[in-house]
């Protein structure tokens, strides 16, 4: 397959999304008629010359079978069918709506467990709804959040690892990369309420992520930890401003294509190829051996090649069949050129 030809842009974040640039080179070459939405440019029509139609929308390429789609949107079904095949995901537990009876199993649920839990919504995407939380109240209160956006709310332990997406297509690892949250670093002098303040005053970036998400939002979440806002990091620690490790909400990206051992790959493809689909993020929670985010281009390959993956050192978090790759693709001309050759290899295909 010819690789994608010509000059390579990457997103900036300010424009139109790389998946729609790269989508209007790539059409006339194949001789596909495209049509851009062209009021959000979220959507787009491209009719192949066989005379097939499909239609593009926030990364989905029509290539996943619609009941694939769906079940990997609704995670605890799609959980279950990842377990039942052998595949290590975290336990979830599964709420409608919050009652006395919920609420004596929650606090079962904690006993086994113990804190720090993970609440999300179940079909909820781009870390929407995703909170971390220490003590009951944080709970209740995180349970009751989700499901104002999600008929369930999940309840789960708290895996530590590091966030890594694997995109796989047609059963091939494609490319892997490491999603890392933007952080306050603790002083051990300061309150985590002195440290929002100072970030936020002098617009800097939290670690090493690029931007920040919104400052209520993230004081909020942390004021509702143990200790709150007046609680004291110890110096070098480091304190999540968000929940979720999405470029959604201010995650920075590590290139990992060529430093994931080879069973964390083969068990991202076997995630997708379990869900039935052809094209798949599949989300894993790794552990590379690594003490800070910053050791990832020093040590991972050295790190992670050379260590044998058990089910506590990786899960598969969440499978995603419309992964959105503009946050992988401004890493480098590299990424995008790679970028660019899975959506034209993509587009072949439903040409054919």
């Amino acid at each position: 397959m010819e690789k994608a030809s010509g000059a390579i842009h990457r997103p900036s974040g300010t424009e139109i999304p790389f998946a729609y640039q790269v989508i209007s080179r790539v059409a006339p070459r194949l001789d596909i008629v495209l049509e851009l939405e062209p009021w959000g440019r979220e959507a787009a029509r491209l009719e192949f010359p066989n005379g097939r139609i499909a239609y593009f929308r926030h990364g989905n390429l029509d290539i996943n079978r619609s009941g694939s789609a769906d079940l990997a949107r609704d995670k605890y079904a799609c959980e279950h069918f990842l377990a039942n095949a052998g595949i290590p995901v975290p336990w979830s537990f599964p709420i409608r709506a919050l009652d006395a009876v919920i609420d004596e199993h929650l606090g079962s649920f904690v006993a086994q467990h113990s804190w720090p839990l993970i609440v999300k919504p179940n079909s909820r995407y781009g870390g929407q709804g995703v909170e971390k939380v220490d003590n009951m109240p944080a709970l209740r209160h995180a349970v009751k959040q989700a499901l104002r956006m999600d008929k369930i709310a999940l309840v789960q332990p708290f895996v530590r690892g590091h966030d890594v997406r694997v995109v796989v297509l047609d059963g091939s690892p494609i490319a892997a990369y490491c999603r890392i949250p933007p952080v306050l670093v603790g002083d051990g002098r300061r309150s985590i309420q002195l440290l929002l303040e100072g970030l936020y005053a002098d617009g800097e970036t939290a670690g090493p992520a690029r931007r920040l998400p919104d400052h209520g939002e993230a004081a909020a979440r942390l004021a509702r930890r143990a200790g709150g806002l007046d609680r004291v990091p110890r110096s070098g620690e480091h304190v999540p401003l968000v929940d979720a490790a999405n470029v959604a909400t201010g995650a920075d990206v590590v290139d990992l294509s060529r430093a994931l051992p080879a069973d964390v790959l083969d068990l991202a493809v076997s995630a997708a190829q379990t869900a039935g689909l052809r094209l798949a993020g599949v989300d894993l929670l790794v552990d590379l051996g690594m003490e800070h985010p910053d050791l990832l281009h020093s040590q991972t390959h050295r790190d992670a090649t050379h260590g044998a993956r058990s089910d506590e050192q990786c899960v598969v978090l969440e499978i995603n069949s419309a992964p959105e790759l503009d946050g992988f693709a401004s890493l480098g001309d590299s990424q995008a050129a790679l970028v660019e050759h899975l959506y034209e290899t993509i587009l072949r295909e439903l040409a054919r």
